[in-house]
């Protein structure tokens, strides 16, 4: 009886052991910790624990939009293709521990960080491998490497249009047609190594110069009916033509907001047409058939740029000129970075800044904070001061 009491209390510990182990602990009292340690900080941190093996040479993740995210990749140390997928979505359990929901007005509730960041249970991960030969590996690595050297913009080559990114070298994978021949090779060589299928996994790699040529050849030139047009943007009242492509067909609404803020005006409404029995009228109504997205714009002469002000010297007197520069982490100027009054919507008083990084715009006397964003990195709560301001930026690539 003693011995079984012991032996049960030893298992309990055991037990509790492998808990504490999971149980990322944060200093909830600490403002430097949550200062270093965000959420995508915590997110990247957490997939390469779970996603990277330790001896990972090269290989692919993917991060779904709405499931666990998974990695694939060659493994030196075990020689082996190592396939990892989480069991729980580490986005979102991260999410969830940096992040609370709030009941907005009683009517519904919003999410807002968390002062103190909450302890919680990491997701664990699943393993399956499948050992490889010396020639496959070559194979491989060869295709990695083409699939490397064919990105455009320093972007990655997979995205199949189902909300599957992918990440090659710390890069974003992005697919230049409809249906990437990568992201069925690499869904089809996980789905191998998961089950075990070695046949399969040969017959895969055996046809890997397929994919290569799929990689390298240029797609098609896209052929439109006569009267159709891949899309359509139209600004108060009047259509562009079909070759204007500040937007594609996910409208972004930094680039739409430097569009207009160049040109001297101010965006005041924005509405976006994807269904077809939304864009039918719209399509009556000028003549065309849209293949893509509809936009509608309508805007206002921006009255806080310098052009419009030096017309009007009058309102020098009620407003505050702020100027200054955004840098990247490398010192290189940055273009397009959109400069606006902190707290406010990017919609509201705004401007962008040129090619050699500067921005001057005038403001109420009350304004007292500038954020500036790009992409996804942005900062916020940036001090006006009486003297051009130095704003340093992260570039980065789209992220999740």
């Amino acid at each position: 009886m003693k011995s079984t009491i012991i032996t049960a209390l030893f298992a309990l510990v055991a037990m509790t052991g492998q808990a504490q182990n999971r149980l990322i602990r944060v200093d909830s009292e600490s403002k430097a910790w949550h200062k270093k340690n965000s959420q995508r900080t915590l997110f990247d941190r957490e997939k390469a624990r779970l996603l990277m093996p330790q001896g990972a040479a090269f290989g692919v993740e993917c991060i779904p939009s709405f499931s666990p995210e998974w990695s694939l990749t060659y493994d030196s140390l075990a020689h082996a293709l190592v396939y990892k997928i989480a069991e729980k979505s580490i986005w979102y359990t991260t999410y969830r521990a940096m992040h609370k929901e709030k009941k907005v007005k009683g009517k519904h509730y919003e999410s807002i960080p968390r002062k103190h960041p909450k302890n919680y249970v990491a997701p664990t991960a699943k393993t399956y491998s499948l050992a490889v030969t010396p020639e496959q590996i070559q194979k491989l690595r060869t295709l990695w490497r083409t699939a490397v050297g064919t990105a455009e913009d320093r972007e990655i080559f997979l995205l199949d249009g189902t909300k599957w990114e992918y990440f090659i070298d710390g890069r974003l994978a992005k697919s230049h047609r409809e249906k990437n021949v990568l992201v069925k090779f690499t869904n089809d060589m996980a789905e191998a190594v998961e089950t075990g299928n070695v046949s399969r996994k040969d017959s895969l790699i055996a046809a890997i110069q397929n994919v290569i040529t799929g990689l390298t050849t240029p797609p098609p030139p896209e052929v439109l009916e006569p009267g159709t047009v891949r899309r359509l943007i139209v600004i108060n009242g009047t259509p562009l033509p079909d070759s204007a492509v500040f937007i594609k067909n996910v409208p972004n609404t930094i680039d739409e907001l430097v569009y207009f803020n160049k040109r001297q005006q101010a965006l005041r409404s924005a509405r976006y047409y994807y269904e077809e029995k939304d864009k039918q009228p719209l399509e009556e109504k000028y003549g065309v058939k849209v293949k893509g997205t509809i936009a509608e714009y309508t805007t206002t002469p921006d009255t806080l740029c310098d052009a419009y002000v030096r017309l009007h010297p009058e309102l020098v007197q009620s407003r505050h000129y702020v100027e200054g520069y955004v840098m990247d982490e490398n010192g290189e100027p940055m273009a397009d970075v959109w400069v606006h009054v902190d707290g406010k919507s990017q919609m509201g008083t705004g401007t962008a800044t040129d090619s050699t990084g500067h921005f001057g715009y005038w403001l109420s006397p009350t304004d007292t904070m500038l954020t500036a964003s790009k992409g996804f990195s942005w900062v916020n709560k940036i001090p006006i001061t009486e003297t051009p301001i130095t704003i340093r930026l992260k570039s980065s690539a789209k992220k999740r």
